[in-house]
């Protein structure tokens, strides 16, 4: 790894303080904050955003306009979509029995698809898929694949009543 306190992108900019892997391919307009680090071999596409304080494990790929705010931590090898928001302190885990020196450890990164949304604090466990402008609620824990357009919540995360998206979040009457 090696620190690289300068900018990096012709559009984009690093503060100080990052840690990113000499092999890591970052895409014009790519904002990466203080304290983050990324491991290596990793892709980040064009005019994204890293907060502070994420970690981005070896060989993931982040696609297009994602943003990945304060605290976020992303497995090795996780494939993000386009137009991805994952909120603050979310966790995308690989490890479905994690054991200290694990002989039998079995990578198995999340995928999140193009357009969905990860609230704040949820955590998704390994090998789950969330699917096309899905959404998870802060909070939740997704244990298993989430259908495209469909909104999970809780712990474990159930998905919601389906809604027409121009009724999201407008009063009952």
């Amino acid at each position: 790894m090696m620190r690289r306190p300068y900018m990096i992108t012709e559009h984009g900019d690093l503060v100080e303080n990052a840690v990113i892997s000499k092999d890591t391919a970052i895409g014009l307009g790519t904002r990466i904050y203080a304290y983050t680090t990324i491991e290596e071999n990793v892709t980040i596409g064009h005019h994204c955003i890293i907060g502070s304080n994420v970690f981005i494990g070896a060989g993931s790929r982040i696609d297009d306009r994602t943003r990945i705010p304060h605290g976020a931590f992303i497995c090795r090898n996780a494939k993000i979509g386009k137009r991805v928001f994952i909120g603050p302190l979310a966790i995308l885990t690989d490890d479905k029995y994690p054991r200290a020196g694990n002989k039998h450890y079995k990578a198995e990164p999340p995928t999140l698809e193009d357009g969905c949304s990860i609230g704040a604090g949820a955590i998704i466990l390994p090998g789950v898929v969330i699917g096309e402008d899905a959404m998870v609620g802060a909070g939740a824990v997704v244990t298993c694949n989430v259908a495209s357009s469909t909104t999970v919540v809780k712990v474990p995360a159930v998905p919601l009543p389906h809604l027409p998206y121009r009724q999201i979040g407008k009063a009952k009457k």
